[in-house]
C-alpha cells in the first residue's frame, strides 16, 4: 500500500467521527476557548484599572506639587512604566489572536487552531512576565533607596518593604514559570490535534 492509499484511508468517511461527535468536540473546544477569553478579559480589565488609578494618583501628586519629587524619586516612574508596557503588550497579543481566529466556533479544526494560538499567547505572557520581574527587581531596589534618601522611609521600613516586595515578586515569578511549564504539554497535544486536521 502506498502513502497515497494510506492518506486516502485516513481521510475516508469511515475513519472520521460522526457529525454528532464532531459537534460535541467543537462545543467542548469552543467552551475552553471562551473560558480563556473571559479569564484574560477579567485579568486585563483589573490590571488596566489598577494601573490607571495609580497613574492618576501619581499624576495628581506631581501636578499639584505634592510630596512626590520627580528628580529624587524617578525610579518610581520607571517602576510604574514597566507594568504599563507589559499590559499593553499582553492586550496587543490578545487582539492579534482574536483577529487571527474570528471564526473559531465554525468547526473543530478552527477551534483547535485557535486553542493552540491561545496557548502560545499564554506562554508568551508568562515569558514576558518573567522578563518584567527581572527588569523590575533592580528598579525596585533603586526606588526603595530613593525613598530613604528623600526621608519617606526609615531604614527598617525600607528593609521591610524590600523583603515584602521580594517575596511577592519571587512568588509571582514562580507562578508564571509553573504556568509556562504546564502549558507546554498542552501545546504539544494541541499541535498533534491540529496535525490530524491537515
Amino acid at each position: 500500500m502506498s502513502t497515497d492509499d494510506l492518506h486516502r484511508a485516513w481521510k475516508s468517511p469511515a475513519n472520521r467521527p460522526s457529525p454528532e461527535a464532531s459537534a460535541r468536540e467543537r462545543a467542548a473546544f469552543v467552551l475552553l476557548l471562551q473560558r480563556e477569553h473571559r479569564s484574560f478579559r477579567f485579568w486585563v480589565i483589573r490590571a488596566f484599572s489598577l494601573l490607571t488609578v495609580i497613574t492618576i494618583g501619581l499624576g495628581v501628586s506631581v501636578a499639584g506639587k505634592g510630596s512626590f519629587d520627580v528628580r529624587g524619586e524617578w525610579a518610581a516612574l520607571l517602576l510604574l512604566a514597566l507594568p504599563w508596557v507589559g499590559a499593553i503588550l499582553f492586550l496587543r497579543r490578545h487582539l492579534q489572536h482574536r483577529r487571527a481566529h474570528p471564526d473559531y466556533d465554525q468547526s473543530v479544526a478552527h477551534s483547535v487552531r485557535a486553542l493552540l494560538d491561545a496557548n502560545r499567547a499564554a506562554q508568551q505572557r508568562s515569558r514576558l512576565l518573567l522578563g518584567l520581574f527581572a527588569l523590575m527587581a533592580p528598579v525596585l531596589a533603586v526606588s526603595i533607596w530613593q525613598l530613604q534618601q528623600v526621608g519617606k522611609a526609615r531604614p527598617h521600613e525600607a528593609a521591610s518593604l524590600a523583603t515584602f516586595m521580594a517575596v511577592v515578586m519571587v512568588l509571582s515569578a514562580l507562578g508564571a514559570y509553573a504556568q509556562s511549564r504546564r502549558l507546554r504539554p498542552e501545546e504539544k497535544r494541541l499541535t498533534e490535534l491540529v496535525d490530524e486536521f491537515v
